[in-house]
Order: C-alpha cells, then structure tokens, then sequence
C-alpha cells in the first residue's frame, strides 16, 4: 500500500497547507490563507460534573450532572462554535451506536466536534503496558472516526522508573510513529500536547515532533503547561506545529508563587503570527466554580479570537460589561413590584415584576458613537423581555424587543411617538426560552438595532426628536435593562466604541 511520509506530506503542491521542499529538520505546517480561530469548549472544564467522571464531587445537585448530550447543550447556548468531548466522561463500554448517537446531537445542536483526547503514556519500553497503551489510543482514534472528531489530544508522559531521558525520547517517537500511522489512514490528526514529563519544555517536544514521520502528527498547544521563564515565547515556538490548541485561564512561570491571568490577546497574538488555522479549546482548570466564570471566560476569548476581517471585524474590539459572576457595578432598579434579580451560570434573570423588573448603571459606557450587544430571551409572560435605554448624546431612549402583546419591535420615542407607532415600528415573533442575539449602534448619523442576523431598526436621526416615554422606565436611565410584567434572561453584555 502507498503510504505517503510527513515529509512528503506537507511538501506536496497538492495540498491546501503544504511546505515547500526542504532539507533538515520537518518542516512545521505551513497554511496558505489567512489565520482563522474557531471557539470550542472542552468538557474537561466541567470534570467534577459528569455523571462518568470518576473524580466527580459526590454532592453534585441533580441539575448539575452533567452527560455529554448536556454538555453539547450547554455548548450551544455558550455560542461556541465546537465541543471537545474528553474521552473520560464518556461510559466505558462505549458503542458505536452510542457515539452514533452524540454526532447526531451535536449536528442538530449546530456544534462541531472539534476533538477528543485521551490519557495515555508513551515512554514504556516493548511490552505488555506500551501494547495496551497503543491499543486504548487506537481504539479511541477508531471511535474518534464515529464520533466524527478531527483531532485527538495524547500525552507523551515521563519517563519510566530507571529509564533515561532519550530512551523515552525514542520510545514516545516510535509509538506516535505506530499511532500516526493508524490515524492517517482514518484521517485523525493526533496532538501531542506540551504536558510535563519529557515535553516540559519547547525543545523536548519540538525534537519528538520533528523526528516523528507521520503528517498526522502535530502539537496539541496548551497555554498553560509551560512553567518556564516566559511562556509566551515557548508557546510561540510551538504554535507553527500545532494541530489543535487548548487555552487556558491561568499561567505560571518558573519560580512564580502564584499563577497570572493568561493573556488571551497574546495568545491569539501568537497563533495568527503562526498562521494556524483551527480550533481553539477553552479548558477552565481553576479550582472556583465553572458554571460561574466558564461563560465569561468565553465572552472574552470570544472577542480576541476574531481575526481582522470581513465579518470578523463586527466582533472586534469588544468589552465586557457583565462578569457572569454578579451584578458587579449593576444595580436593580427601583421600579415599584419589581422582582428579586439573581446571577447564576453567567446569566441575569429577571423575574416578572409586577410591572417593571431591570436593572441599571450609574454611568453608560458611552453616549455616542458606540455599540451594545448582549443575548436575551423570555422565560415567563407576554410582554417586553428587553428594554434597553440608552444614550443617543444628550437624550435618552428605549429599544423595545418583545412589547405591547409580546411582538413589537422599535425605539420608544421618535418624535413624541413609542415604539408601537413610529417609523422604527417592526412585528416579530418571539419564542419563549429561545436566545436572541441584540446589538444597537448608535453613530451621529443612525441609530440602528439588529436581533440576530436581521436588522430591524435603521432610523437616521437628524431632525428627529428622540426622547423617552414618560414613566417609570425613565428610571432606567442613563443605561438600563427592563422587562414589562415579563420574566427575562440575559448574558453576554458587551459594548464597543465605534472608530
């Protein structure tokens, strides 16, 4: 059979990401195109929640277990584009009826697998325990080929008990050699991630790479497993080698008595300097609450990960203004029967008051000039879910999603006029529990709205009077949220000053 060599490989014309000859050393991969960075989670964020995870916590509450189905769930509403489905939390006889099964889920989901990754060791000598080390992987390449995940994260591992350094050099070379050449034939691409032991630092692991013969064989960048003096530059030793990249909240340098906040705009920094073009995995690894900081963590990763661009450019240059944790510099607003507003798993939920329910900020990020996004969605009632006052220079007014019987769309007020009787006035049909993505940009010529990919409002402003209703909502001022005898959900609050 025909089978074609790392060198070859990635030195063949025929291929979209191919070298040009060379001599020495293989090459990294080289991709034509511009970088593109796609977000995934990876399930090992949630380890003490899965109901397979056998370090799970034992108290974990019922609606907090966690199967795979309800991680892709989770994914899904998180906006992530991908999902790494870590082979621990999958049961252990697994079938293939069963990853079958969770493709299946995921494609209705709209999210991709973009990996799996497994706990192996490569440093055993010939044996009994390296056969049975090569074998767990394989079969997991062969699962990963049902499942339909591109790439499979392994371990390269210490060295045994005895052993020295370069005899588990050649012994980790051999077996991904054996494994790569499995995965090529099925197409899975193996990333040995930069995981202590004999890849602690850039130069061990880019000596296995490099030696390794298999074009199906590349790194698994993580940005938080170096421990050297600067990670950053060890990372970008790595990142033209790599085939899949797991980010993390947290670093920690050689020496550092505590880890720092990683950096995620270096980090992207650095994959796009490589040109690398694929998935970017969050793995939260911090002892706190996941469920709390994971879907901020994300917001933020989110917005560093768009690359300058078409399309990219609607996502640049975006700041958080809700940590997913608390309110934080938000206040609940002093409507009269308002409901208690609560934070839980980066979501605001305000409940049905009776009439008004929001909250507010004493100052607004801007009044011109400037963008609002964040998701919102209907839990309960009939009303506005979404009442947005902001500032449009001097004046204040409210965009309404959901009003007057549960479909109008508008700005409340235009020329004395509210959202349902002016110009701005749309009809739409919202579905309750379902997520809707708004944004508003307010420029010195328009103020427009989008929800989803359709934009509703497009009001050139110059002589218009705008100003708001009359009422309670005034006291959303200067920047508010407010439902209207409705219970609301929202997450994801970001803005941006507009150039």
């Amino acid at each position: 059979m025909f089978t074609l060599s790392r060198r070859r490989f990635l030195a063949t014309s025929s291929f979209a990401f191919l070298a040009a000859p060379f001599a020495g050393a293989v090459a990294p991969f080289a991709r034509t195109g511009a970088p593109r960075l796609r977000l995934s989670l990876a399930a090992y964020s949630f380890r003490d929640f899965f109901a397979e995870s056998k370090g799970g916590k034992a108290d974990v509450p019922q609606d907090r277990v966690l199967t795979m189905e309800k991680f892709i769930d989770r994914c899904a509403e998180w906006q992530c584009d991908g999902a790494e489905l870590t082979s621990y939390y999958f049961p252990k006889d697994v079938t293939d009826e069963y990853l079958i099964g969770i493709r299946r889920h995921a494609h209705l989901r709209g999210v991709s697998t973009s990996g799996t990754a497994v706990g192996n060791t490569f440093t055993n000598p010939p044996g009994a325990e390296r056969d049975k080390q090569v074998a767990d992987v394989k079969k997991w390449i062969d699962r990963a080929v049902v499942l339909g995940a591109p790439h499979i994260r392994v371990f390269a591992g210490n060295p045994p008990k005895g052993a020295d350094l370069g005899a588990a050099k050649k012994a980790c070379i051999e077996q991904l050699d054996e494994c790569g050449e499995y995965a090529g034939k099925r197409g899975i691409f193996l990333g040995v991630e930069n995981h202590g032991g004999i890849v602690a630092e850039p130069e061990g692991l880019l000596e296995i790479i490099r030696a390794v013969k298999s074009p199906w064989v590349g790194v698994n960048l993580d940005s938080g497993n170096f421990h050297t003096d600067d990670p950053y530059a060890d990372l970008a030793k790595i990142a033209p080698y790599a085939v899949n990249v797991q980010v993390k909240t947290l670093i920690q340098r050689r020496n550092a008595k505590e880890a720092e906040k990683t950096d995620f705009a270096k980090v992207a920094t650095i994959l796009r300097a490589a040109n690398y073009q694929g998935w970017v995995a969050l793995e939260f690894e911090e002892k706190t609450d996941p469920w709390a900081n994971v879907p901020p963590a994300l917001a933020q990763l989110r917005g560093v990960l768009a690359a300058p661009g078409a399309g990219a450019a609607q996502d640049a240059g975006w700041e958080s203004l809700f940590d997913g944790k608390g309110l934080g510099k938000w206040k609940e607003t002093d409507f009269a029967g308002r409901g208690e507003v609560t934070v839980k798993d980066g979501v605001i939920t305000l409940p049905q008051g009776g009439d008004m329910t929001g909250i507010n900020l004493e100052k607004a990020p801007a009044n011109m000039d400037y963008e609002i996004a964040f998701q919102a969605r209907r839990t309960q009632g009939d009303d506005f879910f979404c009442g947005l006052t902001f500032p449009v220079k001097d004046k204040h007014v409210t965009f309404i999603a959901g009003g007057w019987g549960g479909s109008v769309v508008g700005i409340s007020n235009v020329n004395g006029e509210n959202a349902s009787e002016n110009e701005t006035t749309q009809f739409r049909n919202f579905k309750a529990g379902q997520w809707y993505r708004i944004r508003i940009r307010v420029t010195k010529a328009k103020l427009e709205a989008w929800i989803d990919d359709d934009q509703l409002v497009d009001l050139e402003t110059e002589g218009k009077d705008l100003d708001m209703r009359i009422g309670e909502i005034e006291s959303s001022k200067p920047f508010g949220l407010a439902t209207w005898r409705t219970a609301a959900e929202v997450k994801d609050i970001r803005w941006r000053k507009l150039k």
